[in-house]
């Protein structure tokens, strides 16, 4: 069931993800397998001044390995930068091995994801094979969630 965010606040700024999101799939040796727009609480509050983009891509990417969490960026909105967005912009990337590895464990950045499907407050913009297979990871960690609250 879509959430009053994704009904309503997404669609003000979809295009200028989905263009991003249609440059990160050109880019040679880096797969795009899954795009994901959500949105996060973080502190108990969510946080829907700011747009929040989960990738999960191959390449050299594969090769990293970051102890904890995945890999997070944010962007600043710039004035005269034409970027398509006027929010903060936080880019989340996990290879798929990491994002299997991140749910196991629960670090942060995948519980918030984790967290953000279970509550219907997220989009899928662009998805293959394997970002199929991710998908069913993160909602198996939500259905667990369900479960052990009791819900």
């Amino acid at each position: 069931m879509a959430s009053t965010w994704t009904k309503e606040r997404l669609p003000q700024f979809e295009a200028a993800l989905r263009r991003l999101i249609k440059q990160h799939g050109e880019l040679e040796g880096e797969p795009l397998y899954l795009a994901m727009a959500y949105l996060p609480r973080r502190n108990a509050r969510t946080l829907d001044d700011e747009i929040f983009l989960f990738e999960v891509i191959g390449g050299i990417v594969e090769r990293l390995d970051l102890p904890g969490d995945l890999m997070e960026a944010t962007f600043e909105s710039v004035p005269g930068l034409p970027t398509g967005f006027d929010l903060p912009l936080h880019l989340i990337l996990a290879n798929p091995r990491e994002m299997e590895k991140a749910l196991a464990e629960d670090w942060p950045l995948a519980a918030e994801i984790a967290d953000a499907v279970r509550r219907g407050d997220y989009k899928i913009l662009h998805e293959d094979a394997v970002g199929k297979k991710v998908l069913r990871q993160i909602r198996a960690t939500r259905q667990a969630h369900q479960r052990a609250v009791g819900g």
